[in-house]
């Protein structure tokens, strides 16, 4: 039987996908996430959420229903998902921060008449977006909707793979256990993907990546690796 290590708990719907596979399942939140209290000074022109933890922490705003009168662009379809659950208006979603750019840059035209945009965005972000935004003089005010702290464990059980879901995670994993040449790493996305390259180094063959990235698709992409 396989051990198997998930840097992140998963739901029981989300366990169901593996209930097949004759796996031992290691799971452990290698980071937490807080809300953090915004000063938030509507209106804006324009939102822009980069993960589900943000919206979760807008969500509780008390100025929440009068940010739900704002499109918002997003990063991530689970995040876009929740926006829409939530009742926000997203005109667009894209997978990645890179893809969000692309999309920025074919409109940046009308961004540049807008005269307040609010990017939310949580304390270990990229810098995709906000290089964007400074090299295209962009009005944006950032606002840090959340805090990612690292809570990471020793596994002592030799796992045949980790699924790895941020770029924080990999960096919590990697500060007390160390990711070998015989292990498959299962990566959510490319930034993560590129988090596990900078600690793997020539073992990239042994990085495996979902058709699209959500929890749900990587879930899948273990079960058919693994039957």
């Amino acid at each position: 039987m396989k051990t198997i290590v998930s840097t992140k708990v998963l739901s029981q719907e989300q366990k169901a996908i593996l209930s097949v596979l004759p796996i031992h399942l290691i799971e452990h939140n290698f980071i937490t996430v807080s809300p953090i209290t915004m000063s938030l000074t509507p209106p804006y022109d324009l939102l822009i959420v980069t993960s589900q933890n943000a919206v979760k922490s807008l969500s509780q705003h008390p100025l929440a229903t009068t940010l739900k009168k704002t499109p918002v662009l997003c990063v991530g379809e689970q995040t876009q998902q929740l926006l829409t659950q939530n009742g926000f208006n997203v005109l667009h979603f894209a997978h990645y921060a890179s893809d969000l750019v692309q999309h920025l840059q074919q409109n940046l035209a009308s961004l540049k008449k807008l005269t307040s945009i609010a990017f939310f965005a949580g304390t270990q972000r990229l810098n995709t977006l906000p290089n964007f935004f400074v090299e295209n003089d962009l009005k944006v005010k950032e606002i840090t909707a959340y805090k990612t702290e690292y809570t990471p464990i020793e596994i002592k059980e030799n796992a045949s793979a980790i699924l790895f879901y941020s770029p924080s995670g990999v960096e919590s994993y990697c500060s007390c256990n160390t990711l070998t040449a015989e292990q498959q790493i299962f990566c959510m996305g490319k930034t993560t993907a590129e988090a596990v390259k900078n600690r793997f180094k020539n073992q990239t063959e042994n990085i495996i990546l979902p058709p699209i990235p959500t929890v749900k698709s990587l879930l899948e992409t273990l079960s058919i690796n693994l039957k």
